[in-house]
């Protein structure tokens, strides 16, 4: 769990059908809601760190409770989706 204020990485490994990291020839985003499904990033652009690796720092900035996150990948007209949660709690 994370704390509000804080800037955790979200990251994300992208693989082939054969399991071999691969990079979407197009782009990689994210999109973040907050507590209250607020879109608090609107398909951000990622970092690719490495062949089928990815991150995004995001500061944690909608008060306590649980954030949504959706990952997109496009490679032409093919796209792929992966979903992900986390919670922070308030400041001490």
């Amino acid at each position: 769990m994370f704390v509000v204020g804080e800037t955790p990485t979200l990251a994300i490994t992208v693989k082939d059908l054969d399991k071999a990291l691969t990079s979407p020839a197009t782009s990689m985003t994210v999109t973040i809601k907050g507590p209250t499904k607020t879109t608090k990033v609107a398909a951000g652009a990622m970092t690719e760190d490495s062949t089928g690796k990815y991150s995004y720092k995001y500061t944690i900035d909608d008060g306590p409770g649980k954030y949504y996150v959706l990952y997109v990948g496009t490679d032409g007209t093919d796209i792929g989706k992966a979903k992900d949660e986390f919670s922070a709690e308030a400041e001490d």
